[in-house]
C-alpha cells in the first residue's frame, strides 16, 4: 500500500453512483440507529473505487491473484480480516448472494472496462467482498465517532475525521496526510513545485487542519462544556482559547481558496493572493494573535511554562476533575477509533494528562 487515486482511474466516472444505494444498506447494518448524508456515501464510494482499481492493477485472472494482491499491499491485520470476509463470501456465494454491494453489476464492468479479458464471477465477487469489508469498517468507525459526540447523522466531515484518527485506514487512502519524518519533509521541501502544486498543497493542508480542529472541538472540548458543575466558561476558554473562532476562520479561508480555483479561466493561475487580502482587510488573522497570546499566558508560577496546558494541569489536581476524565478515557479512545482487537487510535493524539 498505499492506494493511489491515479491508479487506472480512467473509468471512475462510469462507476459514480453505482455503489451509493448499497452503501446506505451497509450503513444501516452497522449502525441502524444513525442516518447518513449522501455526500458521505459518495466520499466512501470514491475510496472503494480507488480500492477496486488497486486490486485490479495486478491484472488478476484468479481469486488467488486477488488474494495475493491483498496480502502484499494491505497493512496488517486488516489484510487478514478482509481476506477472511472475502473467502466466506466465495464459499457462501456458491449457494446465494452474500454481499450487499452489486457484484452482478460490477463483474461485467471489471471484465470490459478494467481488465479487458474474461475472468470467473468469483474473482469479481472476491474483489467486491473486500470493498464491502473496507466500507463497513469505515462506516463503523464513523458511526462510533458520531454516536459519541451525540449526533444522529453521519456527515462527510465525520467520515474524514474518523479516517484521520485511524492510522491503518489513513495509511491506505491518504498516506500524504500521515506525519512523516523530518528527513522526508526536508527532501520534499527541496523539490521544485509549480504554482498550481503549491496552491493544491496549501488547500490540502488547510483541509487537514480543519478536520483536526473539528475533532478537538467535538471530542475534547465537548466534555468540558457538558460538565458545567466542574468547569466554568473561563476554564474552557483558558484551555481551548478561541478555537471556535479559528475553526470558523479556517472554513471561510478554505472556501475562498476553493472559489478562487473554481472561477479561474483555463490556462490561467488562480489569484489566491486576493484571498489573503480579503481576510487581512477584515482583520480576520487576528484570531491567531489572540490564540498565541493566550497560549503563552501565565496561569500559575508552578505551571507557567505550560501555558494553556498549565491550566489543564491545575484543573486535574482537583479530585472530581481527575475522576471525571479517568471514567471517560475509554470514551475518548472509542471516539477516535477502536475496532475489534485492533487499536486504531494513535495514542499521540491524546494529551498525556489523560
Amino acid at each position: 500500500m498505499p492506494i493511489s487515486e491515479n491508479e487506472n482511474n480512467s473509468n471512475s466516472a462510469k462507476w459514480k453512483g453505482m455503489f451509493v444505494p448499497a452503501l446506505r444498506k451497509v450503513q444501516s447494518q452497522v449502525h441502524p440507529s444513525l442516518k447518513v448524508q449522501d455526500d458521505a456515501l459518495e466520499y466512501i464510494e470514491s475510496l472503494i473505487i480507488q480500492l477496486l482499481n488497486h486490486l485490479c492493477a495486478c491484472q488478476p485472472r484468479s481469486v488467488a491473484d486477488v488474494e495475493e494482491r491483498v496480502n502484499s499491499t494491505f497493512p496488517h491485520p486488516i489484510d487478514k480480516w478482509a481476506i477472511g470476509d472475502a473467502q466466506a463470501a466465495i464459499e457462501k456465494g456458491k449457494k446465494k448472494s452474500v454481499v450487499v454491494l452489486p457484484a452482478d453489476k460490477v463483474h461485467p464492468l471489471i471484465v470490459k472496462d478494467i481488465l479487458g479479458f474474461k475472468v470467473e464471477f468469483q474473482v469479481s465477487l472476491y474483489i467486491v467482498a473486500v470493498m464491502e469489508y473496507i466500507s463497513a469498517d469505515i462506516l463503523k468507525l464513523a458511526g462510533n465517532y458520531v454516536k459519541n459526540i451525540r449526533h444522529v447523522e453521519i456527515t462527510c466531515q465525520d467520515i474524514k475525521v474518523a479516517l484521520f484518527a485511524d492510522k491503518v485506514l489513513m495509511d491506505m487512502f491518504h498516506p500524504d496526510e500521515v506525519e512523516t519524518s523530518v528527513e522526508t519533509e526536508t527532501l520534499i521541501s527541496q523539490a521544485a513545485l509549480t504554482y498550481d502544486e503549491v496552491v493544491h498543497e496549501m488547500m490540502h493542508a488547510e483541509g487537514q487542519f480543519i478536520r483536526e480542529l473539528h475533532m478537538i472541538i467535538k471530542v475534547f472540548r465537548a466534555p468540558f462544556v457538558d460538565a458545567k458543575e466542574l468547569f466554568t466558561s473561563d476554564d474552557i476558554d483558558r484551555i481551548f482559547s478561541n478555537i471556535l473562532d479559528i475553526y470558523e476562520f479556517s472554513v471561510t479561508f478554505l472556501g475562498l481558496l476553493d472559489a478562487a480555483v473554481e472561477v479561474v479561466d483555463e490556462g490561467k493561475q488562480p489569484a489566491i493572493g486576493e484571498c489573503f487580502e480579503e481576510m487581512a482587510e477584515g482583520a480576520r488573522f487576528e484570531v491567531y494573535d489572540t490564540y498565541a497570546r493566550e497560549q503563552t499566558a501565565s496561569v500559575s508560577k508552578q505551571y507557567r511554562h505550560l501555558g494553556i496546558g498549565g491550566k489543564l494541569s491545575e484543573l486535574l489536581l482537583r479530585t472530581p476533575v481527575s475522576d471525571y476524565f479517568k471514567v471517560r478515557l475509554d470514551w475518548f479512545l472509542l471516539c477516535l477509533g477502536t475496532s475489534g482487537d485492533r487499536n486504531l487510535f494513535n495514542m499521540a493524539h491524546v494529551p498525556q494528562v489523560f
